[in-house]
C-alpha cells in the first residue's frame, strides 16, 4: 500500500521539533506531508514564523509542505489535509504536532494497516493507549470502539464513510444496538457534539468517532502506547493543562507485533473503559441481580450510574418526554411499566418535588409504595447522611434520620428537615449551667420543635402555629418520637401571641429563652410586633429565618435596640438564617 504520513502544526515549534525527531528515528520514513494553519493573529506571528523554520530545515526526508494562506482552524486544517494526502495514498497515518512518536510507530502502524486492509469492521488504528487497566494478552493489541487521535491513520476506503452529521446522534438513539454501541464507547461524544454545534470547540474527531460507532466499527489499540502526548501544557489552543492522559511508553524497539488473525471486541475491554468514555448500564450483562426499571435518564442517573448497576439490573427506563433508546435499554412512557416483570421502580430525578409528583403519579396507577424506591435513598448526599427514606401510600416520605422519623410531603418541608437535622443550622451555644426553654415561631413547626425537643439541655420547648391550619395533625409527627412530650404545639393567629409568648417568658426566668422565628410574609406584622415588644430583652438567643432579605434593617434594627450581636447565614436564594445571641 502507499501509506502517507501527515505532521498538522501552527504555532508550536517547539513541540513540532520533538514530534519530528521522533518521526526521524523510525524507518523508512522518505517523505512526510506537513501542513501549517494560517496565521489567526498577530500575537501568534513569532512562534508561526519559527515553526515555518523548522520545517524548512528538515532535510532527512522529502517534505511537501502545504501552508495555508488563512487560519482554517483545527477542524478544517485536518479533514482538508487528509482528503489532499488521500489523493495518492491508500491509507494515511496522522500526527499532531504534540504528539511524540517511538522509534517503531510507523513499523507498527503499517503492520496494522497490512494486516487487516481487508477487515472492513475495523475503521482505525493508533499508537496512542488509553490510560485504562486492561490485563495484558498475548497479543500486543486490542480491539475497542473508542479511537484516540493522537497519533493514529486509517484506510482511504474507510474514511470515505467520514461525515459532518449534526444528526446522528438521534439516529443512533432511536435503535437499540447502535445506542448500546454509542453508551459503551461514546458517552462523552454526546456533549462534545452538542459543543461542537454550539461553536464551543473545532473538533473534527467527534464526527469521526461517531460515524465509527454509526458503523459498529472497531479500532486497533496498542497495550502499550508508542505515542507520548506533550500538548496538555497549556500552549495549545485547544488543550489545557493536565496530567490526565499520560500513559506508559513502550520501551525497547520492538518491530514485529503480534496480532491475532481475527479482531474482537472482548467485554473485558468494554468493563475497562466503562469509566472511561462509557457507561454500566451498557456493559451490565448480569441478569441475577434484581431487575428494576429506572425512572429518570437525566444528569442524576448518569452520576450515579455505575453504583445502581453494581446493584441492579436495569430492564428499562421511564421518562414522560423521550421514547427512544438510552444504553440499548428501552425508553418507555408510564402506560407500558406492566409490560415489565421488575422488582421495582427506582426513581432517579434530582429535584425532590418532583420525586413527589412522580409517585402520585405512580401510585394512582396502581403501583405499591414498597414498590418504588427513592434513588436519593440509594446514592447522593442524602443516602449519606439519612438513614432510611420510605415511600407511603399515600405518596409521602417517612424519613428516619437519628433516631426520628418524619413524613415529609413537599420538597420545602424535606429541605428543611435536611437543613436543621443534616447541616445543623439551627444549632446554637449558651455558656452557662442554665436549662433552656425554645419559643418557636412560625409555621411547619412541628419538625423544628422536634428537633430541639431531642437537645439534652432544653426542658420544653413551645411551639406556636401561625400558619392558620390546624394544629391537631401535626401533633402526628411528634407523637411518633419519644421525645413529643416536651413540645406544645399552639395555634394563634393574633397578637394574643406575643401574651403567651410573655406569660411563658415570665413564669421560666430561671432558664436560657431561644427564640425561634419563621419570619413569613404573611404574618409580618404579628412577628415585626414581637420583634418590638420588651418581651426580646429577656430572650437570650434568637434564630431568625428571613425569606426576604428587604426586611433585614427592620429586624437588625429591633435586635440592635434589644442589645443583641448577630452573624447571618446566607442560603442560595434570596434568604438568609440570622442567629443573634447577646
Amino acid at each position: 500500500m502507499n501509506i502517507g504520513i501527515i505532521v498538522f502544526a501552527y504555532n508550536r515549534s517547539q513541540h513540532l521539533k520533538k514530534v519530528l525527531d521522533g518521526l526521524k528515528k523510525n524507518e523508512g520514513v522518505s517523505k512526510v506531508y506537513i501542513f501549517q494553519d494560517g496565521l489567526k493573529c498577530e500575537e501568534h506571528r513569532s512562534e508561526w514564523e519559527k515553526t515555518h523554520k523548522v520545517i524548512k530545515e528538515i532535510d532527512w526526508c522529502k517534505v511537501i509542505y502545504n501552508r495555508s494562506l488563512y487560519n482554517k482552524g483545527l477542524a478544517k486544517s485536518i479533514v482538508d489535509g487528509i482528503n489532499i494526502v488521500f489523493k495518492e495514498n491508500d491509507a494515511v497515518i496522522v500526527l499532531e504536532d504534540d504528539c511524540v512518536p517511538t522509534a517503531n510507530f510507523v513499523s507498527f502502524m503499517i503492520q496494522c494497516f497490512e494486516k487487516y486492509k481487508n477487515d472492513h469492521r475495523i475503521y482505525a488504528v493508533t499508537g496512542y493507549s488509553d490510560p485504562v487497566n486492561l490485563p495484558y494478552s498475548e497479543f500486543d493489541i486490542y480491539g475497542c470502539g473508542a479511537c484516540p487521535t493522537w497519533g493514529w491513520g486509517t484506510w482511504k476506503d474507510r474514511w470515505s464513510h467520514y461525515r459532518i452529521d449534526n444528526e446522528i446522534l438521534e439516529r443512533l438513539n432511536i435503535n437499540e444496538d447502535k445506542s448500546k454501541y454509542l453508551a459503551t464507547w461514546g458517552s462523552h461524544l454526546t456533549a462534545m457534539l452538542v459543543n461542537r454545534i454550539l461553536g464551543l470547540n473545532d473538533s473534527w474527531a467527534v464526527y469521526w468517532g461517531l460515524n465509527i460507532i454509526d458503523n459498529n466499527g472497531i479500532c486497533i489499540n496498542p497495550y502499550k502506547s508508542l505515542i507520548r502526548n506533550i500538548g496538555m501544557d497549556g500552549t495549545g489552543v485547544h488543550c489545557g493543562v493536565t496530567d490526565k492522559f499520560e500513559v506508559m511508553i513502550s520501551d525497547g524497539l520492538k518491530y514485529e507485533f503480534k496480532m491475532p488473525d481475527q479482531l474482537e471486541i472482548l467485554h473485558t475491554t468494554e468493563v475497562a473503559y466503562a469509566d472511561y468514555c462509557g457507561n454500566y448500564t451498557a456493559i451490565n450483562i448480569d441478569k441475577t441481580k434484581e431487575h428494576v426499571l429506572v425512572y429518570g435518564v437525566g444528569k442524576f442517573y448518569q452520576k450515579y450510574e455505575k453504583e445502581i448497576c453494581n446493584s441492579y439490573y436495569v430492564e428499562a427506563f421511564i421518562d414522560r418526554k423521550k421514547r427512544k433508546w438510552y444504553s440499548g435499554k428501552n425508553v418507555i412512557c408510564i402506560e407500558e411499566i406492566s409490560k415489565y416483570n421488575c422488582n421495582k421502580i427506582i426513581i432517579m430525578i434530582q429535584d425532590i418535588q418532583e420525586c413527589l409528583n412522580v409517585i402520585k403519579v405512580l401510585i394512582s396507577r396502581g403501583i405499591m409504595a414498597q414498590d418504588i424506591v427513592l434513588g436519593h435513598s440509594l446514592v447522593g448526599k442524602y443516602s449519606e447522611t439519612i438513614n432510611n427514606i420510605k415511600i407511603l401510600q399515600n405518596g409521602e416520605l417517612l424519613i428516619d434520620i437519628e433516631d426520628t422519623s418524619i413524613r415529609v410531603k413537599s420538597k420545602e418541608e424535606f429541605n428543611k428537615i435536611y437543613e436543621v437535622f443534616v447541616e445543623k443550622t439551627y444549632t446554637y451555644c449558651i455558656n452557662n449551667d442554665k436549662r433552656d426553654i425554645v419559643l418557636d415561631v412560625g409555621v411547619d413547626v412541628e419538625n423544628i420543635s422536634l428537633y430541639f425537643a431531642k437537645q439534652k439541655n432544653v426542658d420544653r420547648v413551645y411551639a406556636y402555629d401561625v400558619s392558620g391550619k390546624t394544629v391537631y395533625a401535626k401533633m402526628d409527627s411528634l407523637k411518633q418520637n419519644a421525645v413529643y412530650e416536651k413540645a406544645i404545639l399552639y395555634q394563634t393567629d393574633t397578637i394574643e401571641l406575643l401574651e403567651m409568648i410573655g406569660t411563658v417568658v415570665s413564669r421560666n426566668s430561671e432558664n436560657n429563652i431561644i427564640l425561634i422565628i419563621d419570619y413569613i410574609e404573611q404574618k409580618r406584622n404579628v412577628l415585626k410586633e414581637l420583634l418590638k415588644s420588651d418581651t426580646l430583652r429577656k430572650i437570650n438567643f434568637v434564630l431568625i429565618e428571613v425569606l426576604n432579605k428587604c426586611d433585614n434593617d427592620l429586624i437588625f434594627g429591633c435586635l440592635k435596640e434589644a442589645q443583641f450581636s448577630w452573624w447571618c447565614w446566607n442560603r442560595n436564594d434570596d434568604s438568609c438564617l440570622i442567629h443573634a445571641y447577646k
